[in-house]
């Protein structure tokens, strides 16, 4: 569960390509198509910013509304007085102003309401962000002229990446550029057509996202792909990240690998800083944390120290110590690979076996259903999760004492036509096995759960 969690969290954070919006954008418009469309282009700071509270439910006070007064310092389109006023509505597709803050605004005017607006899926950022478009801007109306391929490198973070050089390989000639001190690229007056984008990337970094503009190329995504029409500009931003990663295993006090204990990165002296710094151990024991940007970090294993069936210890701090000063200090420089980083569990609660098998009634295998122990109340809501391999088995540890009950859940998402399934729909009946009470005082090594209906295909992956 701790790594569903934190997996559903990077999710959303990856939803937002923009620097500022925390908003799910479908795609990311051209600099010419920005201009073309906005009713004001310019490079502005925030002079002022009026906050619109309320009561939420909690009784706390929130941020529903803002009024931004800016000023006007670089005008390319539309902004004909030294001050525009502002207005964001408090979602999540808003911006957050702040007193001092410059903008690149691509804007569009309310004239109901007498004020101007950005929409976030746009190309309006903070100005450090803006190098590559204000080569643009700045170079009108001659650059409106000539077709344009151009993006960014940066490293997570913003860094920019400089004097990298870029291959643009198009459907009859290659072309080249290299980054400047803004980690920009650009190549103008390039003829029409599809162009493959190729950095020359230093072993130490890796791709981690790109950022097409205008029509990306559907298909292999191991090629960074897009079309550059006549007439008109194109690019693609690219964001790198460190190529980073420390692996291992992890060992119970009793020597046997341990399975779906969370392993965890902590920065020294920001700890709170790396939520995602994380990985769960496999069935044997394998843990591996990729993309780690450089620093001094802690390796600990059961981050929030609760005693669970799957994490029967509390924190523990590599190389197998409950003890923060007697823990390991890793050091990332630029490319570090840390392999073999085992845990040693020194103590731990006992636990039990649960293994057994999921059957079709007709006593065909059921594989990669889920299968669920579910503790009485008094025992704190210790619930187990697993899922059945290819043979329909399945294993599982429970802290010693737990008591509770067993079954395997089914989804009828993952299954051809099925009439039993389909009959258990429409009376709005669970698809699940039978119920197993479970005393976890001893080993159960021979535990069957049986659906109350035969075999049934899974539906094929597409």
């Amino acid at each position: 569960m701790k790594a569903a969690l934190i997996t559903v969290a990077f999710v959303l954070l990856l939803s937002c390509a923009q620097t500022v919006a925390a908003c799910s954008c479908a795609g990311w418009s051209t600099v010419c198509g920005a201009y073309q469309s906005a009713e004001a282009v310019f490079v502005g700071t925030v002079t002022s910013v009026e906050n619109e509270t309320a009561k939420g439910d909690d009784g706390r006070e929130y941020v529903v509304g803002q009024v931004a007064h800016v000023q006007v310092d670089e005008a390319f389109k539309g902004a004909k007085e030294p001050e525009l006023i502002f207005r964001s509505y408090g979602t999540s597709c808003d911006p957050t102003y702040k007193e001092g803050q410059r903008w690149l605004f691509y804007a569009s005017y309310e004239k109901e309401q007498k004020v101007w607006s950005i929409g976030m899926c746009g190309r309006s950022t903070w100005l450090e962000y803006a190098s590559a478009d204000l080569l643009y801007l700045r170079a009108l109306p001659a650059s409106a002229q000539k077709t344009r391929f151009a993006g960014t490198l940066t490293e997570t973070g913003g860094k920019p990446l400089a004097g990298i050089k870029v291959k643009l390989s198009g459907e009859r000639d290659t072309y080249e550029a290299v980054t400047d001190k803004n980690g920009v690229y650009e190549v103008v007056g390039l003829p029409g057509g599809w162009y493959t984008v190729d950095p020359e990337i230093p072993s130490t970094l890796k791709l981690w996202f790109s950022l097409p503009q205008g029509e990306p190329a559907s298909g292999d995504k191991r090629q960074i792909k897009v079309r550059l029409a006549e007439k008109s500009c194109s690019g693609v931003n690219l964001v790198f990240t460190e190529n980073t990663r420390v692996s291992g295993r992890v060992f119970g006090a009793d020597g046997r690998p341990m399975h779906n204990v969370c392993v965890r990165l902590w920065l020294k002296d920001k700890q709170f800083e790396t939520p995602f710094l994380l990985d769960c151990t496999d069935d044997d024991g394998r843990y591996e944390i990729k993309d780690i940007d450089l620093g001094d970090y802690y390796l600990v294993a059961n981050d929030d120290g609760r005693i669970s069936s799957e994490e029967p210890f509390p924190l523990t701090y590599y190389p197998g110590v409950f003890e923060k000063e007697k823990a390991t200090l890793l050091t990332f420089g630029s490319g570090d690979k840390f392999e073999d980083f085992d845990f040693h569990i020194p103590s731990q609660q006992p636990t039990k076996t649960i293994q057994g098998k999921v059957v079709f009634s007709d006593g065909r295998a059921a594989p990669a259903v889920s299968v669920e122990f579910t503790a009485e109340p008094e025992n704190g809501g210790q619930n187990v999760y697993t899922q059945t391999d290819a043979e329909g088995r399945f294993k599982i540890p429970l802290l010693e004492g737990l008591k509770g009950s067993m079954r395997a859940n089914a989804y009828a998402h993952n299954y051809e036509s099925c009439p039993q399934i389909q009959r258990l729909q429409n009376a709005h009946k669970d698809i699940v096995t039978n119920v197993v009470r479970i005393q976890a005082n001893r080993d159960y090594l021979d535990l069957e759960l049986v659906f109350p209906f035969p075999y049934c295909a899974r539906t094929k992956a597409k």
